[in-house]
């Protein structure tokens, strides 16, 4: 579920126009974000028709089949996730849950908020905002904990609210309950 921009009504995340009040919805083109404007407030991507992301998503989809799974694609087209040179691939794994969470640097994951609330919704124990994917070229991949309710761990270890952490190939990370399996290729 996406929130309108204009009204703030809760609908669908797959909505050409709100169904509350008609305004035509614009999706960041890096984030995945809904917004109104010529740029995503949050990254400063180029906002763009839900047609025009449809149109990568199938593109990317058709282009990676072999060696990236459908929901894998579809979530690195939303997340605008056409790796950069020097970039390893992030990729969380649940494989119980059939989750395969392609990373994008900045990406909140959350049952509510995020590039990734879709797939997250069911999962009652995560928080609305859960944590934080960031990358940079000393660090490599780190998770935050946002404050969520039930925490975040990796390898056991309970992070502290709003202090990044590094997580690398074969990671175990915990997401309140639900666990991934952490590979950076």
């Amino acid at each position: 579920m996406i929130y309108c921009p204009k009204c703030k009504s809760e609908i669908d995340s797959d909505s050409r126009y709100c169904d509350q009040c008609g305004q035509e919805l614009f999706y960041c083109s890096h984030c995945g974000r809904v917004g109104k404007g010529l740029r995503c407030t949050s990254c400063g991507a180029q906002m763009v028709r839900y047609e025009e992301l449809s149109a990568e998503l199938q593109n990317l989809e058709a282009s990676s089949r072999q060696t990236v799974t459908k929901r894998e694609s579809v979530l690195a087209a939303a997340m605008g996730v056409t790796q950069r040179s020097g970039i390893p691939q992030l990729i969380l794994v649940n494989d119980s849950l059939h989750m395969r969470l392609a990373g994008a640097d900045g990406a909140v994951l959350g049952r509510r908020k995020g590039i990734y609330h879709d797939v997250l919704a069911s999962c009652h124990y995560i928080s609305g905002i859960h944590a934080q994917l960031n990358y940079s070229v000393q660090g490599g991949w780190t998770i935050t904990d946002r404050g969520s309710s039930n925490g975040t761990y990796i390898n056991g270890r309970k992070l502290i609210p709003n202090e990044a952490s590094r997580i690398a190939n074969g990671d175990r990370v915990v997401l309140a309950n639900v666990e991934f399996r952490v590979e950076v290729k």
